[in-house]
């Protein structure tokens, strides 16, 4: 009969407790097929970014939303990149059209929205990377209410 009952106590979750130190401080970023890496191809663009191109920049704003359990980056509502230095000129060719996400993370408190993504790398070198700096910060941009 005990071991039937530490089965159940098991399952219904008696033999472990909550511990919030456990929980992630800080979520990764990651894009998917449907983060639209096309407006931010576009917008580099329209700041005379080239493949082969490096810089340090704001990107704003990007959309975070949570999507079975990850936190995914959409490009969909940036109206701008702010090219705050240039690393390297770009070689005059086409930007590319993937997009990869690399050291990115957010912290977990973190909701979906809109937000400033400020002061990452950016390549455009066989994909367009956005690369995470130690100056690389999230701004909440709020909501403008419309009356």
């Amino acid at each position: 009969m005990n071991k039937v009952f530490a089965a159940f106590e098991d399952f219904l979750g008696g033999g472990k407790s909550y511990d919030p130190s456990e929980q992630p401080s800080s979520s990764p970023v990651t894009v998917t097929a449907y983060s639209q890496p096309n407006v931010l191809q576009t917008r580099m663009k329209e700041e005379k970014m080239s493949h082969g191109g490096t810089v340090k920049a704001n990107l704003s704003p990007v959309r975070l939303e949570m999507d079975h359990g990850r936190v995914v980056m959409y490009f969909c509502p940036m109206k701008k990149v702010e090219i705050l230095e240039i690393v390297a000129e770009g070689d005059g060719n086409t930007i590319p059209a993937e997009a990869k996400i690399e050291g990115l993370s957010v912290p977990s408190h973190f909701k979906s929205g809109l937000y400033e993504l400020e002061n990452v790398e950016l390549t455009s070198n066989g994909t367009i990377q956005v690369k995470a700096t130690e100056k690389t910060t999230w701004k909440v941009i709020e909501k403008a209410f419309v009356y």
